[in-house]
């Protein structure tokens, strides 16, 4: 069941309907089996590897309450923890093990078929951090295996998160809700906001990103600049108009889900870049892999240590190959260099009057730190390790400005017309979220008189029936991080 499609949109109608209209005590149970139902629609044979995540997280949580030693309860934690990590990993990077192997040994290998669940990478990072919290005595064992199920597979986030906490998540959803106009007008006008970026400008960018990375060698210069910053808007837009959606259902159910983006273009440097964009998995990261390591506590070697781990994993998570590892420890080196030379560069901006409150040297900051980001997310979307490396060279010695004026821009998978849907949706997109620095938009809307109000909803709707890329000949892409 693709999510931008009719069949989803009438599945979550039903679930709406028939949770309002069940008495209260039921509708926990209806949000269980609708999202057990979303669940099987991606194949029956995923119930295999999350029921094992789900039965042995939830046995293993019981087991380690009542042991009372901590060596033993040590042991529990961390063979469980492994069995699941074990298994992601298995799934993800079996058969690219074994090719790896094969092209070592060079003897031909076939792959195994391997089933590959919807949601593996982030229902595991929930079922981790829920056996963790009760290790570590946060919050008992959940004693009703029907409240734990439906945390682990509530269907808004099982497509690509949020990754949400234990405690944030599970009395949300077994705490009903009755039904509330201004809730259902608030979550829908974010589902509006998350389609239009993923329908109007994600899918569109997505022609352009697919036609110069898939097809690296037939483009240069400022082509690969036009395809990498694409990409930038293309991966925002897609996985954040994701989890617009996701929030959106979960507020008209009741439901907070956290925002998982803050407006990461605006970051003034790395480190910035990283409290606004993926904020579930960032703090993730930190709470369950970097603060065990030793965090910052240790010395800077350490800490440093723990960072390019820490990013390195985040590699690992994201997909199979080299290119990934890269982006992963191209993060950790920005970051480390930014911390080293931060002193020198503090020196420099006094010896040289710098004001660092002006607006001028906050925009260089944010300039600096997207184009950092650009060049990261070059390595993340390119087809293999060399191909980055081919791309950002091509696109650093081989600057051709012309193809601005001489129509070759037109030839890069969009018309005219499409790029013209781009720049103006951009531009809506920087307004809206310049606007959202200062307030919420969907709060300054709702007092608004209700004719602009719905002028403003009908125009959203209408925005992305006309301009949403859909029709014959044009399937859906599937939203960027369920590959994940």
């Amino acid at each position: 069941m693709a999510i931008i499609s009719i069949s989803f949109m009438a599945f979550t109608a039903a679930v709406f309907l028939g949770y309002f209209i069940l008495p209260l005590k039921v509708r926990p149970y209806w949000l269980l089996l609708t999202s057990l139902y979303f669940y099987s629609c991606f194949g029956w044979k995923g119930f295999i590897l999350i029921g094992f995540s789900v039965v042995s997280t939830f046995a293993a949580a019981h087991a380690v309450a009542r042991i009372r030693r901590q060596s033993v309860k040590k042991l529990v934690t961390a063979l469980t923890v492994i069995l699941n990590v074990g298994l992601l990993t298995a799934v993800k990077y079996l058969n690219y093990t074994l090719s790896l192997f094969g092209r070592i040994v060079e003897l031909p290998i076939n792959e195994i078929s391997v089933i590959v669940p919807l949601g593996i990478a982030f229902y595991t990072m929930q079922a981790v951090s829920y056996l963790v919290d009760v290790h570590k005595g946060k919050y008992p064992p959940e004693r009703n295996f029907f409240k734990y199920l439906c945390y682990m597979t509530y269907f808004p986030i099982i497509m690509q998160g949020p990754i949400s906490r234990y405690d944030q998540l599970a009395d949300q959803i077994f705490t009903p809700q009755r039904f509330s106009f201004d809730r259902m007008k608030s979550g829908l006008s974010l589902v509006l906001w998350g389609l239009f970026k993923k329908m109007v400008i994600a899918d569109r960018a997505a022609v352009l990103v697919n036609q110069v990375f898939d097809n690296y060698t037939s483009y240069e210069g400022l082509e690969i600049v036009i395809a990498v910053l694409m990409y930038t808007l293309q991966i925002y837009t897609d996985f954040s108009g994701c989890v617009d959606i996701s929030r959106g259902i979960s507020e008209v159910l009741g439901i907070k889900l956290i925002e998982n983006f803050k407006h990461p273009y605006f970051a003034s440097s790395i480190k910035d870049f990283w409290r606004r964009w993926h904020i579930a998995l960032s703090s993730w990261f930190k709470d369950y892999i970097y603060i065990p390591l030793g965090g910052s506590r240790k010395g800077v070697v350490r800490k440093y240590f723990n960072l390019t781990v820490v990013f390195l994993v985040s590699g690992l998570w994201h997909g199979v190959g080299i290119h990934y590892i890269a982006w992963g420890l191209l993060q950790a080196f920005y970051q480390i260099v930014g911390e080293l030379t931060a002193g020198v560069r503090s020196r420099l901006y006094d010896r040289c009057e710098i004001d660092r409150e002006s607006f001028s040297f906050k925009l260089g900051g944010q300039l600096v730190t997207f184009a950092l980001v650009n060049v990261s997310w070059l390595f993340f979307r390119a087809n293999g390790f060399i191909a980055a490396l081919k791309m950002l060279k091509s696109a650093v010695m081989n600057p051709n400005p012309w193809i601005l004026t001489n129509g070759r821009l037109f030839e890069l998978g969009l018309d005219a017309k499409d790029i013209n849907v781009i720049v103006i949706s951009t531009a809506v997109l920087l307004v809206v979220s310049l606007m959202q620095q200062k307030f919420s938009v969907r709060e300054k809307l709702e007092q608004q008189n209700f004719i602009f109000r719905y002028f403003v909803y009908l125009a959203a709707v209408i925005a992305i029936l006309v301009l949403g890329m859909y029709g014959p000949g044009y399937n859906a892409s599937q939203f960027i991080y369920m590959q994940f």
